[in-house]
This record gives structure tokens, C-alpha cells and sequence, in this order.
């Protein structure tokens, strides 16, 4: 009889531990989204810190800011989103004519891995004297990726139609564009062709 009762007992066992499995996948999604909501809350928070930092007096502390800001605003369409909000695009640009190139390079690939999200592009343009100091790091930057990566902020931006235009009427960045395919890396190279294509299609 004993032996007899075994499997059932297993059986009973075994049930209930899917029944506790199944529970446990109903309240999984409820819980990341909790997580998550929380993770961008504290987001937010984190970059309206940052923002405060990049108005320190300190060099090293805007440029400690701005590579925060372009950390985060590398990875989810929801930082980016955000980030873009309030002054953080005036705070970065500002850094374009910084003389610490750590500083410059830092505050423009943020503002380049901004660009990534479309609704943030307008948001860029509109910000009044962005796109001439995005030209004058392509023209002056202090560091080879500070420069590559302004042509790159500028084909990401040309992507909408009505900017191409804007950007080749920019004073200087035509003859930029030209320097960084003559005497640029493959990559500088790169970017610089792939927008010189772009507006001459427009």
C-alpha cells in the first residue's frame, strides 16, 4: 500500500509546484514594470543633477556631467527622450567652445546620441545657435572624435528632409566636411561622405 501511495504523492507535489510557477509568472510583468517605472523615475532625477553640474564652475566637473549624459542617452528611447527635455541641450552645446577637450568631446557625442530619436532632431535644430556650434566643432574640434562625431550629429539630423538644406547652408560646413574627407580617419571619412551624399540628393 505504501508503495502504491507514492505516486500520488508525488503527483500532489508536482502540481502544486507549477500552480506556484504559474502564479509567479502572472506577478512577473507587474513587478518589471514596477522596476521600470522606477528605474526612469530615478533617470530623470539623475539628469536634472547633471544639468546642475554642467553649470559648475569646474572643468572637469561639466565634463564628468556630460559624459553621464552621454552614457545614458547611448542606450533606451525613453532617455533620450527625457534627456532632451528642459536645458540639457542648451547646458551640453554651450561645452561646444570648451577648452577642455574632454569636456567638448563629451557634451557633443551626447548631443549626438540624442539626435538617435526622431521627435529629438527638431528639438536640436530649434535650439538657436546648436546647429552653428555643432559646425564649429566639426571645423575646430579639439579631439579627432569631437570632429567625427559632429558630422556625424549632422547626418543623423539630415535625416529629416527640411534640415539638409539648413545644415550645407550653415556657414563652414561644407568646407569642413571636405577637410574631414581629405584629411580625416575612415570613420570621420565616413560620415562626412554619407551627408555630402545625403544633401546633395535633397
Amino acid at each position: 500500500m505504501k508503495n502504491d501511495n507514492k505516486p500520488f504523492v508525488f503527483q500532489k507535489r508536482s502540481n502544486s509546484i507549477k500552480t506556484s510557477n504559474i502564479e509567479a509568472l502572472f506577478r512577473l510583468p507587474t513587478s518589471l514594470a514596477a522596476n521600470r517605472i522606477t528605474a526612469i523615475k530615478a533617470n530623470r532625477i539623475t539628469v536634472l543633477m547633471l544639468v546642475e553640474q554642467l553649470s559648475a564652475s569646474s572643468q572637469e566637473v561639466k565634463a564628468v556631467a556630460a559624459r553621464e549624459l552621454r552614457l545614458m542617452a547611448k542606450t533606451g528611447k525613453e532617455n533620450r527622450s527625457f534627456i532632451a527635455e528642459g536645458e540639457t541641450i542648451p547646458a551640453l552645446y554651450r561645452l561646444f567652445r570648451s577648452i577642455n577637450p574632454v569636456a567638448q568631446e563629451n557634451a557633443l557625442t551626447a548631443i549626438l546620441n540624442i539626435s538617435i530619436h526622431d521627435e529629438n532632431k527638431r528639438k536640436i535644430m530649434e535650439e538657436n545657435g546648436c546647429l552653428e556650434l555643432i559646425v564649429y566643432v566639426l571645423r575646430y574640434g579639439l579631439t579627432t572624435e569631437a570632429r567625427e562625431n559632429a558630422a556625424a550629429t549632422l547626418f543623423s539630423l539630415s535625416a529629416v528632409h527640411d534640415f539638409k538644406k539648413m545644415i550645407v547652408d550653415e556657414h563652414g560646413a561644407v568646407a569642413a566636411l571636405a577637410d574631414l574627407l581629405m584629411q580625416g580617419s575612415p570613420r570621420g571619412k565616413k560620415w562626412a561622405d554619407c551627408l555630402k551624399q545625403e544633401s546633395s540628393a535633397s
